[in-house]
């Protein structure tokens, strides 16, 4: 049997040389979170004999990692915000850099607002604004049947009954509705993108989830040509996208005649990976007459 720090240090070995950049990290987390530790704990226990069945489980996964299945894959689980979400391959795991759209859409929601999140996944996005905002109504919809079982597994086990599921190409599936706030996480890689993608991403997460025609603009395009109708007097969108997309998304919204208050937002790298704006009054007039 070997002690935590030797099974580390094979790991980092092993996760080095597959190419893995953050190795050490991930070293760690495999470790800690299959024994129960955080990674302080796993530093205080280091000269600490692992148990045998744990010993086998840490090395069986450390293999198919170092085959670059991804790790959240392989715990089941994903961290986002302040709730593990469990993700599968026929969901996407949750980007850090979402959790900048999240956090703009719990400050901007009104008490008692109301969101859609089009393109649910895990849930991610409609079940982090529900831990910070209870008081919030939220409509989430994908159109992936296996995807929102994963999302309605998710509220259930975190118990945030406020936000229902459909499954819905864009907003085929919610009518007339109205809400306060759009948030249109959708796919935006290209195919030549994906290609060069690390086989973490590649090879194992769907791509249904991924990519789009039109140089990973086609779903973007349709939500943003669609979005008007469905939001009340000042409501807003909010896009996340790749960078290179910004100034091609900001100039649709623009030129629909809905919107205004057109603007980039910044992830925290500093990358503009963000549209909002705002409905237009004239917009609500339309709708209205």
């Amino acid at each position: 049997m070997s002690r935590y720090f030797e099974l580390r240090r094979e790991l980092l070995d092993k996760f080095t040389s597959a190419g893995i950049e953050s190795a050490g990290v991930e070293a760690d987390i495999l470790i800690s979170e299959l024994a129960g530790f955080n990674r302080t704990e796993l530093f205080l226990q280091s000269d600490a004999t692992v148990p045998a069945d744990l010993e086998k489980r840490i090395r069986a996964l450390g293999q198919r990692r170092a085959g670059r299945e991804p790790l959240q894959y392989l715990l089941g689980y994903a961290y986002f915000m302040n709730i593990r979400l469990d993700v599968s391959p026929e969901v996407l795991i949750p980007r850090p850099e979402t959790e900048c759209l999240v956090e703009w859409a719990v400050d901007t929601l009104p008490q008692g607002g109301s969101l859609l999140d089009l393109g649910t996944g895990s849930g991610a996005i409609a079940l982090a604004v529900a831990d910070e905002r209870p008081d919030a109504v939220i409509t989430a919809v994908d159109v992936s049947t296996p995807a929102l079982s994963i999302a309605l597994h998710n509220a259930e086990r975190l118990r945030l009954t406020q936000v229902r599921f459909l499954e819905s190409d864009l907003f085929d599936a919610v009518g007339g509705e109205k809400f306060d706030l759009i948030a249109a996480n959708l796919p935006y890689v290209t195919d030549e993108e994906y290609a060069a993608l690390e086989p973490e991403v590649r090879v194992h997460e769907p791509r249904l989830a991924l990519t789009a025609p039109d140089a990973g603009f086609a779903l973007i395009r349709r939500a943003a040509e669609e979005a008007a109708p469905h939001l009340n007097p000042g409501g807003r969108i909010i896009f996340e996208l790749a960078p290179a997309q910004v100034p091609r998304l900001a100039g649709l919204l623009a030129a629909t005649g809905s919107f205004r208050e057109v603007a980039a937002m910044q992830d925290y790298t500093h990358r503009e990976r963000f549209i909002t704006a705002c409905r237009s009054e004239e917009a609500g007039t339309e709708a209205a007459g």
